[in-house]
Order: C-alpha cells, then structure tokens, then sequence
C-alpha cells in the first residue's frame, strides 16, 4: 500500500502514531517560515495572534527591549497551539477561536471599542480584517513573518494527503494535482483552500496537527485510495 503525504515534518511521536496505526508516511516542508524584523507600535495593550509563528516573532522581538511590560498585554489568538503557548510565556489569553473568522465576530460582538495590533505574516487571509474594517473597529498591522511555498512534485500516488494552511495546500498544487486523493486539514481555513482542488476533504475536530493525524487514524483505511 502507499504511503500517505505529510506537506509538514512530523514530531517523532506524531510519526509513532502513524507507525502504530501500520500507516507509512512520507513528509516535507512544504512551506518555509522566516521571522522579520520590526518596529512594535506603541500604545496597544489589545494583541491578535492569528498563529505561533506571529507569537514566536513578538517574543524574539521583546528579547531586545527587555523593559517591555508584558502584564498589561490582554491576547486573543487563533488555535490551541497559540494559546498555549502565549501562556507558557506569560501571556494573558482574553479569547482563542478555532478560526480567524470566528475570532473576528467575537471581537465585533465583545471588544468592538478597543483597539487591536494584529501581528501577521505576508500570507495572511483577509477574513479578520475585513471584518473589523466593516464595523469600524480600530487596529494596525504589523508583519512580523514571512511564508514561502516550497515546490516540490511528486510522481508517487499516495493513499491521503495532509494539509496543515492554506498556503501548503497552494504549494502543493502549483506543481502536483490532488486528483481523487482523500485530504486531511487542520481546520475549515484550510479545508476552503483544499475543496478548490479535491472532492474528498475531511476536516480534524481539533485545530492541531495532532487532530490532523487523529482524523486520518480514525478514517482508516475506509476513506483512503485501494
């Protein structure tokens, strides 16, 4: 049987997983992430996340300006993964949502009268800021990380494939199709990215690449190409 495509490079754990479930993996990166320099912006106490990309950028950013006082900082983020690690670094999460869309209705309904930083990459989607921008909630942007796709082909079939952003799934397609693969995403952010290549999408309940894995392991083999 083939293998299944990972476009991220697992945890040894996560490819344990996969091996206990008697599924072969292949894996690589299929995006590239580089943390930039950049000017903070004074005045904000109201920080948005969308990733752990954007967090890790902030605290490398604070190693130079030490006197920065993170208790008065009130975070809301996208995913698990960036909540918890916020708070591992001592970062106050008001709200984690499973997606920038919902994060965007919350803060309409809720904080509309604040004023937010958003801290991006040069790939980010526009749900959260057209939302804010169409109820007049103020924010600034600052990006804080670059993404780069990684081509690569493949002239293997594999039995499922797993997507972890949008822009993995853009990657892989501009060089590869999906065909009639069955697909595995990370949340509904990338699954939209996905259906507009593949009829055979299954979305994890958790945002995480753990819950990726999971889905795939619970669907086995049913679901996967003979």
């Amino acid at each position: 049987m083939s293998p299944i495509l990972s476009t991220r490079i697992l945890s040894e754990e996560q490819k344990k997983a996969l091996e206990d479930a008697q599924i072969a993996v292949e894996e690589y990166n299929a995006i590239t992430i580089d943390l930039l320099d950049f000017t903070l912006p004074e005045g904000f106490t109201h920080f948005i996340f969308t990733s752990k990309n954007g967090v890790k950028s902030f605290l490398q950013h604070l190693t130079d300006h030490p006197g920065f006082n993170i208790s008065e900082i009130r975070c809301f983020c996208v995913g698990r993964k960036t909540r918890s690690f916020l708070k591992e670094n001592g970062l106050k999460v008001i709200k984690m949502a499973d997606n920038a869309l919902e994060l965007a209705h919350f803060i309409q309904n809720i904080h509309k009268n604040q004023h937010f930083l958003i801290f991006t990459g040069n790939r980010n989607r526009p749900e959260l800021r057209n939302i804010l921008q169409k109820e007049n909630i103020l924010f600034e942007e600052v990006e804080v990380y670059q993404t780069s796709l990684v081509f690569r082909q493949f002239n293997s079939e594999f039995q499922a494939i797993l997507f972890y952003s949008p822009s993995g799934v853009e990657s892989f397609t501009q060089v590869n199709e999906i065909g009639e693969t069955p697909v595995f995403c990370i949340g509904e952010t990338t699954a939209k990215e996905a259906r507009k290549h593949s009829n055979h999408v299954h979305v994890s309940e958790n945002n995480t690449v753990d819950g990726v894995i999971q889905a795939l392991i619970r669907s086995y083999p049913t679901p996967l190409k003979h």
